[in-house]
């Protein structure tokens, strides 16, 4: 066991110890939702249906009670706000980054700094609800699709090739789990132990690809939003698939909404920075980055609290987090492969944005 975790344990055990278990767990970090409180509130747009505004302080948004809680007993020392414990390092940790960032620019963090910026980033990745959904979605309806488990006999000759005995007991058995999880994937059986472990592995992954790119801050001619999933892929168009560079370590540009007037923008390598960092944004590309920003949300917007755009935006409804789509392969004894690409709410949406902040994309 590192020091870190050891620390991180028996933080979490003398909070326990000592009956301060905190139960109001927040989505993303509260000193983060801070930076776009103004008379000590900020709007808060949850998507619905229906759609409806709030004004809120930020020790009220964006929380659900007892969503890090794991199985007491489950990790060394037994308290089971490990998960919540862990969290409030990196967010200290990163409230003391941004902080510089605003005091002396973006060019001013250390290499160690830059490298728990990236952790934080990747933490807020993958602490959400949107990653913990996809999780249960690749074990239910992903996994029905992809092994097409509808056609007839295909139960019968998956469990025979997995080494079990389609007994009709087991053949039942199966039918219940893939109709209950078929038809809502938060019923795939998964520990908040286990939900950890991938949060954790997950948040490293995401960490060491985010910290290939080029980092650029930028200011906003508008106010920009902020949303329960702030850690946001940009492509060319924001409705396609995206075979050659999709995800985290190939997709064109990644931003972090960093303020209501700045944003922090991490470029591929591959991508050429065509302006000066520092530059502000117009007021046009900064409504399709907000566009963008508002369609990578799980279910709640924030923003300034005289803002307008959660309740006037158009955001279109959320999708399953992949679909099937078959490939021609040359490299395939069959001549096709199976690939499951990721989405999000403007997936597949006839005026989903196109080239978001289009100076930051070549001609």
């Amino acid at each position: 066991m590192t020091p870190e975790l050891r620390e991180i344990f028996r933080a979490a055990a003398a909070m326990t110890e000592n009956g301060e278990e905190p139960h109001k767990h927040h989505l993303v970090p509260r000193f983060y939702l801070e930076r776009w409180a103004d008379h000590g509130k900020v709007l808060v747009t949850e998507l619905g249906p229906p759609k409806k505004s709030f004004l809120l302080k930020p020790l009220n948004a964006l929380y659900e009670t007892d969503y890090y809680r794991v199985t007491p007993g489950a990790f060394e020392g037994g308290s089971p706000v490990v998960w919540e414990a862990w969290l409030q390092k990196i967010e200290s940790q990163a409230a003391v980054i941004f902080a510089t960032i605003d005091d002396k620019g973006l060019e001013s963090l250390t290499e160690a700094e830059l490298g728990l910026l990236t952790y934080f980033i990747g933490v807020q990745a993958t602490r959400s609800r949107s990653f913990r959904y996809q999780s249960r979605w690749w074990m239910g309806p992903g996994y029905f699709a992809a092994f097409e488990l509808g056609k007839p006999g295909a139960l019968e000759a998956h469990l025979e090739r997995a080494g079990e005995i389609a007994t009709p007991t087991r053949l039942a058995e199966l039918r219940a789990y893939f109709d209950a999880v078929c038809s809502d994937p938060w019923q795939v059986p998964m520990s908040p132990e286990l939900d950890l472990k991938m949060a954790m592995d997950g948040a490293r992954v995401v960490a060491e690809s985010l910290r290939k790119r080029r980092f650029v801050m930028y200011r906003t001619a508008k106010p920009l939003v902020t949303c329960d999933e702030p850690v946001v892929i940009l492509y060319e168009s924001m409705a396609v698939d995206h075979p050659s560079y999709g995800g985290y370590d190939r997709a064109p540009i990644v931003v972090l909404p960093f303020g209501p007037h700045q944003v922090l923008a991490m470029f591929h390598p591959g991508m050429p920075v065509l302006h000066d960092p520092g530059r502000e944004i117009r007021w046009d590309e900064t409504l399709e980055l907000n566009r963008a920003i508002a369609g990578n949300a799980h279910r709640s917007l924030v923003e300034l609290s005289d803002g307008r755009l959660g309740r006037n935006l158009y955001i279109p409804d959320p999708k399953p987090p992949a679909r099937l789509v078959t490939l021609e392969s040359s490299k395939s004894e069959a001549g096709e492969i199976l690939w499951m690409p990721s989405q999000r709410r403007w997936s597949g949406e006839p005026d989903a944005p196109v080239r978001p902040v289009a100076s930051w994309w070549p001609a």
